[in-house]
């Protein structure tokens, strides 16, 4: 078997040539490009390694002195013609097992990094969670300032003393069970038919009025917006953002670089696009507005109850969120169900529900 090699002597021009190192009967030969062969029996031969990190392996004989050959293929090593010589083998022996060493520390290496790389893949969604929470609200704000503003551009804002009195009946208690005070919540209730409401990141809930006149009950206005505030808490935009951003944004979460995320998450989230939520993310604002609700005692029945009232209506469900096709919505109502209420007696809003319906009803005839 022939090895790229190069011969170190000072009778060659510039000192060095190249060419192949070949074992031919018990003699190390060296042929250099031009086919001249320089070679010395292995009788004799000193194998020693050197070069950065032991890179090479050198041949040198008592008798050729000023001559040097060396490989940087290590597999010469293992050559019959060497490692059956008792000799040589005492002499390699050891380059040998570091050899092995390097290859099994490459291999751990590798399998630790490809062990890295599928947990990355696997665990992928708690992680990103994990940095989406490092990412301070006021980043969220920044972003939510810009939504909001196109979310209202060309809307009729309800800007009423008494219809708001009455929503913060139901929404008073919900803010007060998020146990997480780093977030405002403000409710703002639209002009629009389409029986939705979505939650901007940082807190702002935006409320269509089609919503309360298709409601049957406070409750169900309730179960709603704990759905609302649950993608706000459980931090839905960011860690939205930070997934589609891709692995790389991951991985510099993973080494601290919050200050950097949050930068990108600024200028990649302040679309209303950015709403739209994954399938898990439904699911997961239900199971947390559930809990929220049960939280606040308040019948988590309604958010049920609504799901039947979207059936019933069968329309347009509008840009947004909570009523979005992901997951189905016979799904939703199916994995509710299964949900755990926790309490017996639940709170009464004390609101005419009716009264607060007709308020809205005569505010927006009157616009």
């Amino acid at each position: 078997m022939k090895y790229e090699a190069i011969a170190l002597s000072d009778q060659f021009p510039k000192g060095r040539k190249s060419g192949l190192l070949e074992i031919i009967n018990q003699t190390a030969c060296f042929i250099d490009d031009d086919g001249q062969v320089i070679g010395f029996p292995l009788q004799g031969v000193k194998i020693t390694k050197g070069g950065a990190a032991g890179r090479y392996i050198y041949f040198n004989h008592e008798k050729f002195v000023g001559i040097t050959l060396y490989t940087d293929d290590k597999t010469i090593l293992e050559i019959d013609e060497i490692r059956l010589n008792p000799i040589l083998n005492a002499q390699t022996k050891g380059m040998r097992h570091t050899n092995k060493i390097v290859w099994m520390v490459l291999i751990s290496l590798f399998s630790l990094i490809a062990t890295g790389i599928i947990a990355l893949f696997v665990f992928r969604g708690s992680i990103v969670e994990h940095i989406a929470q490092l990412v301070p609200p006021k980043t969220e704000q920044e972003i939510a300032d810009k939504m909001k503003e196109s979310a209202l551009v060309g809307k009729t804002i309800i800007r009423d003393s008494t219809i708001e009195a009455e929503l913060q009946l139901i929404t008073n208690p919900l803010i007060q069970s998020v146990n997480d005070t780093s977030f405002k919540f403000n409710f703002t209730i639209i002009k629009d038919d389409a029986i939705n409401a979505f939650a901007l990141p940082g807190g702002s809930v935006i409320i269509h009025s089609g919503l309360i006149e298709k409601a049957h009950s406070p409750e169900e206005i309730a179960g709603v917006l704990a759905h609302e505030i649950s993608h706000v808490t459980r931090r839905h935009h960011v860690r939205g953002i930070i997934g589609n951003l891709g692995i790389w944004l991951v991985l510099r979460g993973l080494i601290g670089d919050i200050s950097g995320i949050s930068a990108d998450v600024i200028n990649a989230g302040a679309t209303l696009g950015t709403l739209k939520y994954s399938r898990d993310f439904e699911h997961e604002a239900d199971q947390s507005g559930f809990d929220l609700l049960n939280q606040a005692k308040i019948n988590p029945k309604g958010m049920i109850d609504f799901f039947g009232t979207l059936q019933k209506e069968n329309k347009d469900l509008g840009m947004a969120d909570f009523l979005s096709t992901h997951p189905a919505t016979q799904d939703r109502i199916d994995k509710l169900k299964s949900m755990k209420v926790t309490n017996t007696e639940f709170r009464s809003f004390g609101l005419d529900f009716k009264q607060f319906q007709e308020h809205i009803t005569i505010y927006l005839k009157n616009k």
